[in-house]
């Protein structure tokens, strides 16, 4: 498979999570997760970063109000990292919601705003083109190749950042391609084994000192499945160091099951893109990948990966 840079982006009104504004049912939804003494810190954290620390407020109500007029889009406000799985769960356990099996945040983020969908229904008014690319979309994201992309990447980058990943995640004959465009140039790396896969990766982000921060909504990873019938997961997200926020990453992973490993999925191709950039966004898009528009175009199949 050969994913191929392209100069052009795609602007983010090509993805519905972008333009979707936050109604008034996830608006209340939003003020019983966040407004009580439990997450107040949490709220507080959020309206600090929404802001840029430009507004401190301690007023509750305030906070709430900045995070919804800075951050009008649901997904983003959801997946940021003050608002951890565990408020989430805990949030959909306390309501008697199905939560049990979805440890993934990104499933756990589709469970909530369901919950909020089916709470309050009257509270949504949405026109019949918004309701039915919304309904579109939503049916997509829960394909198996989604929802096996989503908790992959969750895997992969918990363990990445943890210092966790060994060679036993990967194939033994895993293959990397690894660019990283910095402020001093463009520096690539080939690598034909799991050994040197594991060293290129990790020798990179230690030596900027990265944190891989990957989108794990539908708007950020994916699944697809390229011409020779090979499972691939594409993802993005921001690199930060020092609890700054300095670059974006690209990446696609090709996947196959190891018979030996209870069948599980493991990477045996990985392309990665790493960019330094001086005023990076705020949180990254496909629909905005400099490397992953050709992989954007492979099939999606709506049933099960066999």
């Amino acid at each position: 498979w050969i994913i191929t840079k392209i100069s052009s982006l795609l602007p983010p009104s090509k993805l519905v999570y972008s333009d979707m504004m936050i109604s008034d049912s996830q608006k209340k939804g939003l003020r019983e997760l966040l407004l009580n003494d439990k997450n107040l810190t949490v709220l507080l954290q959020l309206a600090k970063g929404a802001t840029k620390n430009m507004c401190k407020t301690e007023d509750p109500e305030e906070a709430l109000r900045l995070i919804t007029t800075h951050i009008p889009d649901i997904y983003v406000l959801l997946s940021k990292r003050a608002i951890k799985k565990e408020l989430l769960f805990t949030y959909l356990s306390n309501r008697r919601a199905d939560a049990a099996t979805d440890f993934s945040k990104a499933d756990l983020i589709a469970k909530v705003i369901q919950y909020w969908k089916q709470e309050h229904k009257s509270s949504i008014e949405l026109s019949g083109d918004q309701t039915s690319s919304s309904l579109h979309i939503q049916s997509e994201e829960d394909y198996p190749i989604h929802t096996i992309a989503r908790k992959f990447g969750e895997w992969f980058f918990e363990r990445f950042n943890a210092d966790a990943l060994s060679l036993v995640d990967l194939w033994a004959d895993a293959a990397l391609h690894l660019t990283i465009i910095a402020s001093d140039g463009i520096n690539e790396w080939e690598c034909t084994t799991a050994a040197e896969v594991l060293s290129a990766l990790t020798s990179a982000k230690q030596q900027f000192d990265f944190y891989f921060n990957p989108n794990l909504t539908h708007a950020g990873i994916q699944g697809r499945m390229d011409s020779y019938g090979h499972f691939l997961v594409i993802c993005c997200g921001t690199l930060h160091s020092r609890d700054s926020c300095v670059g974006i990453f690209e990446c696609a992973f090709g996947l196959f099951r190891d018979p030996l490993a209870d069948n599980n999925w493991k990477p045996k191709k990985v392309k990665c893109f790493l960019k330094s950039e001086a005023q990076p966004p705020e949180l990254h898009y496909l629909c905005s990948s400099e490397t992953l528009q050709t992989a954007l175009e492979l099939s999606v199949p709506s049933d099960d990966l066999n």
